[in-house]
């Protein structure tokens, strides 16, 4: 199963994100001056965190939603699948009834 274009969107950002974040944490352990210039920009620091928890909901809230998605189409697909066998089934009794005479024809 490929992915569809919305997701594979999301995963860039999610990734993009990620990439970010390491890299300013690389900039931060080098340069201890630039990490006392940041103190007054943490309120902002906890809204970009709170973005990161967001897109890792989203994800498994996406997920599980696709996973219930894909099991539906699973059980409707067998359902499918189990009709027609019946189906398939009666016709051939149906003919099999026809072809073998009854007791009561056969002793005419």
């Amino acid at each position: 199963m490929t992915m569809n274009k919305r997701r594979l969107y999301f995963y860039g950002v999610f990734g993009a994100f990620h990439i970010i974040f390491f890299v300013f944490t690389i900039v931060m352990d080098t340069s201890p001056a630039f990490l006392l210039d940041l103190i007054g920009y943490i309120p902002v620091f906890k809204y970009i965190a709170f973005l990161g928890v967001a897109m890792v909901a989203t994800d498994f809230v996406w997920t599980w939603f696709e996973t219930k998605a894909a099991k539906k189409r699973d059980d409707d697909a067998r359902l499918e699948n189990n009709t027609l066998k019946a189906k398939v089934y009666d016709l051939q009794e149906g003919k099999t009834k026809a072809e073998v005479p009854t007791p009561k024809q056969a002793t005419k």
